[in-house]
């Protein structure tokens, strides 16, 4: 029988967004006669690498993925819809050969269902309040809240490409509106290599499915969780269950008009830290303000529909959260006072993914707090990080949050894209099977 012996995790230079390669070595051939296994994390880039750094174009990064590969990919997962995670799917020459890797499964948030438009009956895909016994039943146990809420993160959307078409728009508020667009080609693309059986929409307590392509590897699906499991992730509020698309609405017929402050303007939305919020704290115009706040809460919505995954092989394990912000979080860390065991499991973690980016809002203090009371006999915990400095924000909005990072180098060895100035196009870790730290490999590039 096959023992995994070896783990590496590739982290490909892409500028501002996140593309990992997890692979698994055996010691020796597994049914199909490979002796590995590898599941890629995310594919995309809103940012260029800065100059003097390798190019991080999205169709090299593909061929790279092509060679690490050996041409055969087992795991597909995007985390969620942002363009710094899927981008690279809409490129010819990325798409072209992610069609050859043909995933033998693809993982995508619950959200991304395509079936969920036929149980939309209403306008624009809503489903009204009083929908009729003849709509279809929701695939995959949800509801017809998860429904709705799916329905309107496809709304919001189509909503903010209007704002990229605006004259006299703050340009900053353009480009942040940019990186909330739905990116058809490439989802398109996910549609087309998640046909058959290939194809699973996750969401928090699900089989993922990876534990039958990764022999050894125990994969947990900590969230998203649906609206049912917890209304918070949908921003609601006890006395208005539209909150959220109402905020949005508002705020669109706002930027629509071209009003200025005052009569029919928006009424304050509060906003923590990350990348919009610092256009939010400057501007002025009433109708940029609209539109900044928009985009805002379509950013922390889409945020909060990524898949959060604990990989476990043998004795390692890694945490991949994608941009996973607190309402996602919730769930899981309210489990961890009643489950000390899952507590465990992620206090004793080897590899974190850092959420978001580098984002104040999505590593939760009391995982850091976890880690920071690891025992010394403990591996070393790695913290990777694919990000680009002086992208978004500024102060506390700042990505990645310098306090942060501080705070992570407390108690990790953290990798940063950002700190590849000798032309590097990824980072390599590895660790034995049976126990970490991982360690990096020297970068050699591919001949």
């Amino acid at each position: 029988m096959s023992t995994p012996i070896r783990v590496r995790v590739r982290m490909y230079q892409v500028g501002f967004g996140d593309c990992f390669l997890v692979s698994v070595e055996y010691d020796a051939p597994l049914a199909d006669g490979r002796a590995e296994r590898h599941l890629l994390i995310d594919y995309g880039t809103s940012r260029s690498p800065r100059e003097g750094m390798a190019r991080g174009r999205m169709g090299d990064v593909a061929a790279m993925i092509e060679k690490h590969t050996g041409g055969e990919l087992d795991v597909l997962v995007v985390t969620h819809r942002h363009r710094d995670h899927l981008r690279g799917f809409e490129v010819d020459a990325g798409a072209a050969i992610m069609r050859k890797l043909a995933p033998k499964l693809v993982l995508r948030s619950w959200t991304e269902d395509p079936r969920l438009s036929a149980t939309a009956t209403g306008p624009g895909g809503a489903e009204p309040a009083d929908a009729g016994s003849d709509a279809a039943d929701p695939p995959n146990g949800l509801s017809r809240a998860s429904v709705r809420y799916a329905a309107m993160l496809a709304q919001a959307q189509e909503h903010v490409a209007k704002l990229t078409q605006l004259v006299g728009l703050d340009d900053d508020v353009k480009a942040a509106a940019e990186d909330q667009l739905k990116n058809a080609e490439a989802v398109a693309l996910l549609d087309e290599l998640s046909l058959g059986d290939r194809g699973r929409y996750l969401h928090a307590g699900v089989a993922s499915g990876i534990d039958d392509m990764v022999p050894g590897m125990r994969a947990t699906v900590l969230g998203p969780p649906t609206v049912d499991q917890d209304p918070r992730v949908a921003r609601q509020r006890d006395d208005d269950p539209e909150y959220w698309l109402r905020a949005l609405g508002a705020s669109l017929r706002v930027v629509g008009s071209g009003a200025d402050a005052g009569a029919g303007a928006v009424a304050p939305i509060a906003h923590g830290p990350g990348p919009v919020r610092w256009l939010i704290d400057r501007l002025a115009n009433q109708r940029s303000l609209s539109a900044a706040r928009l985009v805002r809460d379509l950013d922390d919505a889409l945020n909060n529909t990524s898949i959060i995954l604990l990989l476990e092989i043998e004795g390692l394990s890694m945490l991949f959260p994608g941009d996973a912000q607190i309402e996602n979080w919730r769930l899981t860390l309210e489990r961890l006072p009643g489950e000390p065991a899952l507590r465990d499991r992620l206090a004793r973690i080897d590899l974190y993914k850092v959420g978001h980016h580098g984002s104040r809002n999505a590593t939760p203090r009391s995982l850091h707090a976890l880690w920071k009371d690891r025992k010394a006999d403990e591996p070393r915990l790695a913290a990777v990080m694919s990000t680009r400095q002086d992208v978004h924000g500024e102060g506390d909005g700042s990505v990645p949050q310098p306090q942060l990072v501080t705070a992570l180098r407390e108690v990790s060895d953290l990798y940063s894209t950002d700190d590849l100035t000798g032309g590097e196009e990824w980072i390599e870790l590895e660790a034995d099977a049976k126990r970490g730290p991982f360690r990096q490999v020297p970068f050699v590039k591919d001949g």
